[in-house]
């Protein structure tokens, strides 16, 4: 199913719910963590009949209205500025130190505005880990018999459809690499993911494609020292292409939010392009450990994804 005609149909069908979940898209964590839960939050509201209904009017990855600064539009969205303040992922949401008086409104705008459920209501069944066992049938969406990751790709076709003017520089950035018709993506995040994860050496990336007779190489990396590593003498028979700059030392995310608007834009460009160029590849080796990692392995799927360290998971 195409993505507009997709669009068409889920709209249709997340409008004829009754009950209501308002999600704060955007709110804290990097532009895939946020995107990945927005996909499982979708996922779960379809399988339990909650109309989704998007705010992301603060989205830290915007630079004037969010989500539609960068793709076009799937649901219904509101800018109310209620939900700057009291609309969460669930643990950003319990450091707010609500007092009585915050948790009286949060209840009367709920009333008020017909609305069931905020993110924070939602958030830990949306990341449960058993839906990772169950299968999913969303006929009019075209999900018949689906594993989790494979009902999350069909959601991420449905979802990624650029704003014009964002779709004609991304498609221009990728036209100037003059890629190879066949080429293999590496995602290889370092920074401060290594917070979190502990990284991966390059060696095992090469060992996972090693019977693969492709010997062009994309690589999506935030540390120029990773593009500096792959080309040295012992990979001499692969052709490397990237859009990491020298000037790159790894993602800080504390540091990100606090780049002017501007910038910010340039960022998630140079991002949303790698995203696309990986996605195009013959084959995506990553860690499924980070969020870039768990979103390829939705979208590229089980046979054209693998991981160099965790099985894929919701993560």
């Amino acid at each position: 199913m195409e993505n507009t005609e997709l669009r068409k149909k889920y709209y249709a069908l997340n409008k004829s719910f009754r009950k209501k979940l308002i999600f704060h898209l955007g709110s804290d964590a990097g532009f895939f963590s946020e995107y990945n839960n927005m996909i499982l939050a979708i996922l779960y509201c379809l399988t339990n009949k909650i109309q989704f209904v998007l705010y992301s009017e603060d989205a830290n990855f915007g630079y004037k209205k969010g989500w539609s600064d960068y793709f076009l539009p799937f649901c219904d969205e509101i800018t109310n500025s209620f939900h700057k303040k009291y609309n969460f992922r669930d643990f950003d949401f319990l450091r707010q130190r609500l007092t009585r008086k915050d948790k009286l409104k949060i209840r009367v705008y709920k009333m008020l505005n017909g609305v069931d459920f905020l993110t924070q209501d939602l958030w830990l069944h949306i990341r449960d880990r058993n839906h990772e066992n169950e299968i999913y049938n969303i006929p009019e969406l075209g999900i018949i018999n689906s594993s989790l990751r494979d009902a999350c790709k069909s959601l991420i076709i449905m979802t990624w459809k650029y704003e014009a003017e964002i779709g004609s520089i991304i498609k221009n950035k990728i036209k100037s690499l003059n890629l190879p018709a066949e080429y293999i993506g590496f995602h290889i995040r370092r920074g401060d993911k290594n917070i979190e994860h502990k990284s991966t050496g390059t060696t095992l990336y090469f060992e996972r494609i090693k019977d693969l007779n492709i010997k062009n190489i994309f690589i999506s990396t935030d540390d120029y020292n990773v593009i500096l590593e792959v080309k040295n003498d012992s990979y001499t028979h692969w052709n490397f292409f990237s859009l990491c700059r020298e000037d790159q030392v790894g993602y800080d995310h504390e540091q990100y939010k606090k780049l002017d608007k501007n910038r910010i834009k340039e960022e998630q460009i140079d991002l949303l392009t790698s995203i696309d160029i990986l996605s195009n590849s013959h084959y995506f080796t990553g860690t499924f450990s980070s969020n870039i990692g768990m979103f390829m392995g939705m979208r590229m799927g089980a046979n054209k994804s693998m991981s160099v360290d965790i099985t894929w998971q919701i993560w």
